[in-house]
């Protein structure tokens, strides 16, 4: 399968936009770069197909790979209602490497024995995680009675008439809305059956996603008793036979059930299949190995990789038809061409840029490294992580920035001078996307900080390399904070872990040259809390 149209970057200079704050806009120069409209589906499970579907509504062509599940041939996605409709169903195939960037993404197929090359504009990830029954948590052996929670799906068409049945939820394992959604469905199906009742039994019910809340109110109406102990119910099995316990804290009693059947939870498996999936696409998981990572500007369904989408259900796949049509578009796209440069007379290919890159951005063009202007998203960490600084970032060059550092301190020393208190003279650089506008928030709010002190724009702390933090203080500050995006929240993925690196790395510097640590000040800090931000400033400066 050879896809039609090669989106190759063919450059077009455009005019500068209107001046508006926007960073983009900031940019001295803006390039159209061409898109490819196919589109890779990694995944035939059910939420693959279903964004299959999604996406080929909106004029897309899509091409799945992978086997097609159960759960999948019994979501009603045929696959010739699918192929009708632009879908290229293609089971026997993985994907063995994806190379390029946004729009121009070069994929390596193969069923063993053939390798097919294809192109396409976005990639959706649709990953097939398999389960494991938690039975041994509770004591419990499986057999005909006592049961998994997919094994019980596939069998509750098929209970008798008047069967009770018990579900265990949220006590052998921290409990999550999609192990929630999946008891609550069932419970509901088995209450609507005739003379047959059903009964929860939740360490934590979660309802925290699309409709859980619904579902769950229906199953109150409709009769589903649901108990909430504050420890895991006592349980008894003997062969076929189990009786659950727990005590009542209204009636303070022991209250009885001996149920037909029992189904419990399962523990998600990610499986080495998936983190290979992760490893070849260059997409970070979570800290179990789900995708996507758990970074709030991720959700709901990003990746760290600007055109790879992850699809964990349907709720995602009409997010991800969404993204992908904003992405797509009618196959063009306006970006900026400055953001990031290499100096290829600097560059001497040591890897680094590329391994540091968050975004997959960096790949190698004429004996140099090369920055995509569509998949750089302009965090600076390559720039700072560079060892030969060859990379420059438009709007944050090193010059530029070595020029903000002069004259933050001159106007805090002049203010000294000013002060009768003397304040101490801090300088903060601070994230554009969180710290900073906490900061601007605290001034507007007329929260009190110190007179000498003052912030500095940076893109990510990820570009608050060494050198810069070692001029503040060559240059008279009395203390330097370097304020990052909390853990999890940081748009480049890992520029607040670089930044807390470098602050401790600097610290052991200071130490080991007779100066005090605590001059220097590594934080985290949200946009919002600008009450927050000031009280770290001025508790800061009462150290200094």
């Amino acid at each position: 399968m050879k896809s039609e149209t090669c989106a190759k970057m063919t450059e077009k200079a455009v005019n500068s936009l209107s001046e508006s704050g926007n960073e983009e806009e900031n940019c001295s120069n803006m390039i159209d770069i061409s898109i490819n409209k196919d589109v890779l589906i990694v995944g035939a499970g059910s939420a693959g197909l279903e964004s299959a579907a999604k996406i080929a509504a909106q004029g897309y062509k899509v091409c799945v790979i992978g086997e097609k599940t159960a759960c999948a041939r019994q979501s009603g996605c045929t696959t010739d209602m699918l192929e009708t409709g632009g879908v290229n169903i293609m089971q026997d195939l993985s994907i063995e490497s994806l190379a390029g960037v946004v729009g121009d993404f070069r994929a390596v197929l193969s069923n063993g024995a053939e390798k097919i090359e294809s192109v396409f504009g976005a990639v959706v990830v649709a990953p097939q995680y398999t389960y494991a029954p938690l039975n041994q948590k509770y004591g419990l052996d499986l057999n005909g009675k006592v049961m998994s929670q997919n094994q019980f799906d596939a069998l509750v068409a098929d209970i008798p008439t008047g069967s009770t049945v018990a579900f265990l939820l949220g006590f052998a394992q921290e409990g999550d809305p999609v192990a929630t959604g999946k008891v609550l469905n069932s419970a509901l199906a088995v209450q609507k059956m005739a003379n047959c009742s059903a009964y929860i039994y939740a360490g934590n019910v979660k309802v925290g996603a699309k409709g859980l809340e619904r579902i769950f109110t229906q199953c109150r109406h409709a009769g589903v008793v649901c108990f909430k102990p504050s420890q895991m119910p006592t349980i008894e099995q003997n062969g076929d036979i189990v009786k659950i316990v727990i005590k009542d804290p209204v009636v303070r009693t022991d209250v009885e059930l001996v149920p037909d059947y029992i189904v419990v939870e399962e523990a998600l498996v990610v499986g080495q299949k998936n983190l290979d999936l992760a490893a070849t696409l260059r997409i970070d998981t979570d800290i179990d190995g789900l995708l996507p990572s758990n970074n709030v500007h991720r959700f709901p369904a990003k990746s760290n990789r600007d055109g790879i989408f992850v699809v964990n259900n349907s709720v995602d796949a009409a997010n991800v038809a969404l993204k992908v049509r904003e992405l797509i578009g009618d196959g063009r796209k306006t970006v900026a061409a400055d953001r990031a440069k290499v100096d290829e007379d600097r560059c001497v290919i040591c890897l680094t840029c590329y391994r540091s890159c968050p975004h997959g951005a960096i790949f190698w063009e004429n004996g140099a490294a090369a920055i995509s202007p569509a998949a750089c998203q302009g965090c600076g960490i390559c720039a700072s992580e560079c060892p030969m600084d060859a990379i420059q970032l438009g709007e944050f060059t090193d010059d530029s920035l070595r020029a903000s550092i002069k004259d933050a301190v001159a106007s805090t020393q002049d203010r000294q001078q000013a002060d009768t208190q003397k304040a101490p003279s801090i300088i903060a650089f601070c994230c554009k996307n969180s710290a900073l506008e906490a900061g601007e928030a605290a001034r507007e709010f007329g929260h009190q900080m110190p007179s000498g002190f003052k912030m500095i724009k940076v893109p990510c702390a990820g570009k608050v390399d060494v050198e810069f933090i070692m001029k503040t203080f060559v240059e008279g500050a009395d203390g330097v904070m370097v304020a990052a995006c909390h853990e999890g929240n940081c748009k480049a993925e890992r520029g607040n872990i670089y930044a807390k690196w470098r602050v401790n790395e600097i610290k052991k510097r200071l130490e080991s040259m007779g100066l005090e640590k605590d001059r220097l000040l590594f934080t985290t800090i949200s946009s919002n809390m600008a009450k927050e931000f000031a009280g770290k400033v001025n508790s800061f400066a009462s150290k200094l």
